[in-house]
């Protein structure tokens, strides 16, 4: 994919589209030499520094006991299920008729919503215990690191969401697309509650669009850095075009 073409408003050749299922379970070799040295375990704890957050001996063990092709792809394999999610852990709210009294203790609080901001703060803690949770006990696999990696691209704060319930659901925006199609990607962090949250895309409106989302999809999350000269990735004229595509997208307050 030509992110360029993508994004930017200039005129580009129209190319023909292939299927992203087209790329799935290719390895591509372009400018490398596929490597054919020892596979001892100074390799494979190497291979794991790259794919895993640390790793243990018995890590090491389980893979040296692979092919390095084997051990490749069994790391490249997404986990087939969504981890269980956090968990009240936290006092119940004191204000009357508020939803968050009806979650019992130990079940999980991601379904329901509120708008009690001192249960808010707690559930911002719960989310980031169950997430740390996660990456301390990460199976043997990609999928943590590259969640990891993907939050620090796409990158947000829980507070400024806010909400306990939108941080959840960011992590599962990113979670769901961490091995996927960056194009899909970035339109679903796009529409994300948390990112409508974080970069005021919720304020953006027809009457007064909102350029700090489009111009940080533009310069960060995308083409790179815009200079207005004919050479550049994008242009002023292409923030204000972007805003006024992505006017009319809101935060919805009960979910």
């Amino acid at each position: 994919m030509d992110r360029r073409d993508f994004l930017t408003t200039k005129k580009a050749p129209i190319k023909k589209a292939i299927p992203f299922e087209a790329y799935q379970g290719a390895r591509v070799f372009s400018n490398t030499v596929p490597y054919t040295g020892p596979w001892t375990s100074n390799e494979v704890l190497h291979l794991l520094r790259r794919t895993m957050i640390g790793a243990t001996k018995a890590d090491v063990d389980f893979f040296a006991g692979m092919t390095m092709n084997d051990a490749v792809d069994y790391l490249l394999s997404a986990p087939a299920t969504a981890p269980n999610p956090p968990v009240k852990t936290y006092n119940n709210s004191t204000n009357v008729g508020d939803p968050d009294a009806t979650v019992a203790q130990g079940s999980t609080w991601v379904n329901t919503n509120t708008t009690d901001g001192g249960i808010d703060q707690q559930r911002r803690q719960s989310f980031k215990n169950w997430w740390v949770g996660l990456l301390l006990n990460q199976e043997r696999n990609i999928q943590e690191k590259m969640v990891l990696f993907w939050h620090n691209h796409f990158a947000t704060e829980t507070v400024e969401i806010r909400r306990g319930i939108w941080c959840y659901q960011n992590n599962v925006t990113i979670r769901n697309n961490a091995l996927g199609n960056f194009k899909i990607f970035t339109k679903d962090i796009t529409i994300d509650t948390g990112m409508l949250r974080y970069l005021n895309g919720y304020l953006n409106t027809k009457t007064a669009p909102d350029e700090n989302y489009a111009r940080e999809m533009l310069e960060l999350f995308t083409v790179g850095k815009g200079i207005d000269n004919a050479s550049a990735p994008f242009i002023e004229a292409d923030v204000l075009a972007a805003a006024r595509v992505l006017t009319g997208w809101q935060v919805n307050n009960s979910n």
